[in-house]
């Protein structure tokens, strides 16, 4: 399962780059990777799990139905906190 998962994740960060700040539904992922949606959606698992992915609703009025979650690269800035403590050299 873990070897499967890192076998996708290059893939699934590489078509949500090339997606760029719209991000891409599953359905959408899975047209473009031609893989099945179970395990695009247990990589975007793994990768919303770490931090590297977000995900949010493209909400569109007058649809009807479920509104799809989007994934995109997750953006880091200077807010976000550090993932490792800083050194005891860095702390002085």
């Amino acid at each position: 399962m873990i070897e499967t998962l890192e076998k996708y994740r290059p893939r699934v960060i590489a078509a949500l780059t090339h997606a760029g700040p719209d991000g891409l539904t599953v359905k959408e992922l899975r047209a473009s990777l031609g893989d099945g949606e179970q395990i695009i959606r247990r990589t975007l698992g793994a990768l919303l799990a770490t931090g590297t992915v977000r995900e949010s609703l493209r909400y569109r009025p007058g649809v009807r139905g479920a509104v799809p979650r989007v994934y995109m690269l997750a953006q880091s800035n200077a807010l976000t906190p550090a993932a490792t403590p800083p050194s005891a050299a860095e702390r002085e």
